[in-house]
């Protein structure tokens, strides 16, 4: 049971770490960055060789890093995916495969993903401002200081924006990001709460604020701002993804052993498993990392089967993810728990 839990543990940690060591072969490192210059943490990035076939998927950190390690083809794809945003595409390539004699390159890749047209509502309506041209011009000022790696210019212009227009939504937002940047959550939810006085209708606000709770270890609280993003945006997957995984998070801060604190941990993994299901279903089950969560919800349930075959499907889905092996290794450990 201890080894068992102490795979668990590992197998949820693969999942949120991004900051990995280095491996033999090939690796990506990467950052993942919006148009107004701010990391974007907790967006989905999968892995394909050169010929289509699904190899890998991670999300970005807080800083919105992600990396691939192990890798022995020459050509990959990365797919990044977000909310209100334009998905992208990168194509990367190695001179040559890895082996004794080439211990492997690496690739460092930076992403910039350029937003929908319009801050989406609930209902489909799309959010306008009429800006003052002196706030525009600042804001976009901002825009190109942060791109430049000049964040401290780039809060003073936004800052400056903000003081001609007030309600100036963009420019909350952008700041918010900036300041998430710098680990200065209280100020970046202040000027969340703010955007979120001007437009209430805007999913991205509680993404943002649901991914700084996370970071805070307010899994719970974190785990009801998703579910508003959702609510918000029904059909995007990824809300109640992030739901799913804040929910057992939280499950797994809860002491079992204590009577009272038994229904309250179940309460949560049982949401947790209808979050996820639900990703997947969004996602046309396509979401390989719902298995991966689907085995965690099991194994904190001593579901040992369940687990076992969430980890199985994953696998089928994802043949030559980097962690196979460890993967493969702790689906023979759950077979093998009584």
């Amino acid at each position: 049971m201890v080894t068992y839990r102490i795979f668990a543990t590992a197998l949820l940690g693969l999942l949120i770490s991004l900051n990995a060591s280095a491996q033999q072969g090939n690796s990506i490192r990467g950052k993942v960055r919006n148009s107004s210059g701010a990391n974007m943490s907790q967006v989905v990035v999968s892995i394909e060789t050169g010929n289509g076939s699904p190899f890998g998927q991670t999300a970005t950190n807080n800083e919105g890093d992600f990396f691939f390690g192990g890798l022995t083809e020459t050509s990959y794809v990365l797919v990044i995916s977000a909310p209100d945003y334009n998905p992208a595409s990168e194509h990367v390539d190695f001179v040559n495969r890895t082996g004794p004699d080439s211990p492997g390159e690496t690739r460092t890749i930076f992403i910039t993903l350029t937003p929908k047209s319009g801050s989406r509502s609930a209902n489909g309506a799309i959010f306008f401002q009429n800006v003052p041209k002196a706030a525009r011009d600042q804001f976009e000022l901002a825009v190109r200081q942060a791109k430049d790696g000049k964040g401290l210019e780039a809060k003073s212009l936004l800052q400056e924006a903000i003081k001609i227009f007030p309600d100036y939504f963009d420019a909350h937002f952008a700041l918010a990001r900036e300041l998430i940047k710098d680990g200065k959550y209280d100020e970046a939810i202040a000027q969340l709460d703010a955007a979120r006085r001007i437009n209430p209708k805007d999913d991205r606000v509680y993404y943002s604020f649901g991914s700084i709770l996370v970071q805070q270890g307010k899994f719970a609280l974190a785990a009801a701002v998703f579910a508003e993003a959702a609510r918000l945006n029904p059909l995007n997957p990824d809300y109640p993804l992030m739901r799913g995984k804040a929910l057992i998070s939280h499950a797994g801060s809860i002491d079992p052993s204590q009577p009272k604190n038994k229904s309250a941990r179940t309460d949560a993994l049982t949401e947790a498993e209808t979050s996820i299901k639900k990703a997947y279903e969004l996602s046309g089950k396509k979401l390989a990392m719902a298995h991966l969560l689907l085995a965690s919800v099991y194994e904190k349930r001593g579901e040992r089967a369940r687990a076992a075959d969430e980890l199985e499907q994953y696998l089928r889905a994802v043949p030559n993810d980097k962690n196979a092996d460890a993967i493969r290794d702790g689906i023979r450990k759950l077979h093998a728990s009584p």
